[in-house]
């Protein structure tokens, strides 16, 4: 799942200034956890939304888009932490220099980059995340 609130912070911001693709595993629904009374009415007038249809991450080609934005998603560390299609995009964004940005638990995400030697891509850089 994806924190409600990471969610609605990340997309709110973004979208002010880019347009948005939205994409999971296998093109599924986002899941959102930790709805709280406070973003309750955001996520049910998002889910109406043409662009809370999710692509499929596996058919996502990384030319295509400027800057990568991973919220804060717990399940991160299931679905993308070992995702190939995520370690495709990332390995594209990192060769080209294009900016990532990954949130709380979606730096669990960043686990899947790997080089062709099987070393981690980000090897080298300053990275923070939830202890």
């Amino acid at each position: 799942g994806v924190s409600a609130q990471s969610f609605l912070h990340c997309f709110t911001l973004a979208s002010a200034a880019f347009n948005l693709q939205v994409a999971t595993p296998g093109g599924k629904t986002m899941d959102f956890v930790d709805v709280s009374e406070s973003n309750a009415r955001w996520v049910q007038d998002f889910r109406l939304k043409a662009y809370a249809s999710p692509a499929k991450l596996e058919s996502i080609d990384g030319a295509r888009y400027h800057a990568l934005l991973i919220p804060s998603c717990p399940g991160a560390l299931a679905d993308l932490a070992s995702s190939g299609s995520l370690a495709r995009i990332l390995q594209h964004f990192h060769s080209e220099s294009k900016p990532i940005c990954a949130v709380g638990h979606g730096v669990a995400a960043l686990c899947c980059a790997t080089n062709e030697d099987r070393s981690w891509l980000f090897r080298g850089y300053s990275v923070t995340g939830v202890s």
